[in-house]
C-alpha cells in the first residue's frame, strides 16, 4: 500500500508500505477514492504551521468507500464517506456547548496527527461522514473545504440587501463566493492575482471584481477575509462599514495592526470563524446536492496520485484553485 509522507519542511515522497491491520470497534478501513490538496497541506509542507508534528502522513480532504467496518462502527462495507478530519473529546466544555470545532483536545489529520493521503486508511467512525452514492466523487471531496465557508457565512447573519466583500480568491474564497452567488447576494472579490478574479466571475458575470487598490474607499456591510495575509486583513478593517461585521476566516503569523479607535466608534463586528461543526458538513451536502449549485469553477485539475509532485507543485504555484488527486 502506497502513502504520502512528510519527514520535514520541504520533503515529501510517497512510502510504500505493509497493508493496514483490521479496524477496531468503533473504527472503519477506508479505500480511498479521491483527495483534495488544502492551503494548510501546503502550509505543512512549506513548515509554515508552527504546531506542525512532523514527520507525518499528509491530508486530510479525502472521500472513500468503506471496505471493513468495527463491530459498533457507524457506517458498513460499502458506503461512501467524506473525511471530518479534525477529532473532538465530546466531553469538554466546548464540546458541550456545541463547538465541536474549538474542542480543547482538538487534533488534526495530516497537522498534529497522520493525516489521510494514503491508498487505505482506518480512522474512528465518528470522524467521517456519509455521501450519497450518486454524488460526484469530484463533487464530493469539496464537502471538508465547503463546510469551513458554511460555518464562516453562517456567522455573518447576511441580509439580502448587504454588500458583500470576499477578500482572497483562494479555495475557501471562492467557495464562500460560490454560496453567496447561489444566495443572490451583492458580492465583490478582491484578490491581487487578476486570473483568480477572472475565475470568480464565473460564478455570475455580475460579480465585481477588484484588485486591492480599487477598494480603498469602497464600504461593505460584511467582509469576509479569506487570504490570511497581514495586508489584507488591515485592509478588512478599512473597508467595512460602520456597525458591519468582519468575518476573519484567512490565518497568518504575522502581527496586525489593530485599528482600536475604528472599531469602537465605528461598532464594527469582528468575528472569528475555525472549521466547521457536523451540521455545517449537513449543510454543504446540502449545497452540493443541488444541480443549481455551482462548483465548477473550483476545480482547477485532476491528477493521479502516483503523480503527487505535480498535484504539489501546482497547487503551491498559486494559479490553481483547487488541486484534486484521484486514488484510484
Amino acid at each position: 500500500m502506497r502513502k504520502l509522507f512528510v519527514s520535514e519542511p520541504g520533503t515529501i515522497e510517497m512510502k510504500e508500505i505493509e497493508l493496514i491491520s483490521k479496524p477496531g470497534e468503533g473504527e472503519i478501513k477506508i479505500k480511498v477514492l479521491m483527495g483534495g490538496i488544502c492551503g494548510s497541506d501546503m502550509s505543512v509542507y512549506k513548515g509554515k504551521i508552527p504546531y506542525a508534528e512532523y514527520p507525518l502522513t499528509p491530508g486530510h480532504e479525502v472521500i472513500g468507500e468503506v471496505i471493513e467496518a468495527g463491530a459498533n462502527a457507524r457506517f458498513k462495507v460499502g458506503d461512501k464517506v467524506a473525511s471530518y478530519p479534525n477529532t473532538y473529546c465530546g466531553k469538554c466544555e466546548n464540546c458541550l456547548r456545541g463547538m465541536t470545532n474549538i474542542c480543547v483536545e482538538k487534533k488534526s489529520f495530516g497537522v498534529t496527527i497522520d493525516g489521510l493521503f494514503a491508498e487505505e486508511i482506518i480512522i474512528d467512525s465518528e470522524f467521517a461522514v456519509g455521501v450519497p452514492a450518486d454524488i460526484d466523487e469530484k463533487k464530493a471531496v469539496l464537502m471538508e473545504p465547503l463546510s469551513v465557508c458554511v460555518h464562516a457565512i453562517g456567522k455573518a447573519d447576511l441580509k439580502n440587501s448587504q454588500k458583500i466583500a470576499v477578500m482572497g480568491c483562494g479555495t475557501e474564497g471562492m467557495l464562500c463566493i460560490a454560496i453567496l452567488s447561489y444566495l443572490g447576494m451583492d458580492i465583490t472579490a478582491i484578490d491581487i492575482n487578476e486570473d483568480k478574479l477572472a475565475i470568480a466571475k464565473e460564478f455570475d458575470k455580475g460579480i465585481t471584481t477588484l484588485v486591492p487598490g480599487q477598494a480603498d474607499g469602497r464600504n461593505f456591510d460584511v467582509v469576509i477575509e479569506a487570504a490570511g495575509a497581514k495586508k489584507a486583513i488591515e485592509q478588512a478593517f478599512e473597508i467595512v462599514k460602520p456597525g458591519g461585521k468582519m468575518i476573519t476566516l484567512g490565518l497568518t503569523n504575522e502581527d496586525i495592526s489593530y485599528p482600536c479607535f475604528k472599531v469602537v466608534r465605528s461598532e464594527i463586528t469582528i468575528q472569528g470563524s475555525i472549521i466547521y461543526t457536523k451540521d455545517d458538513f449537513d449543510k454543504a451536502l446540502e449545497y452540493l446536492k443541488d444541480e443549481d449549485f455551482n462548483i465548477k469553477p473550483i476545480i482547477s485539475e485532476v491528477v493521479p496520485f502516483e503523480e503527487f509532485r505535480t498535484a504539489y507543485d501546482h497547487a503551491l504555484s498559486g494559479k490553481m484553485v483547487k488541486v484534486l488527486m484521484d486514488f484510484k
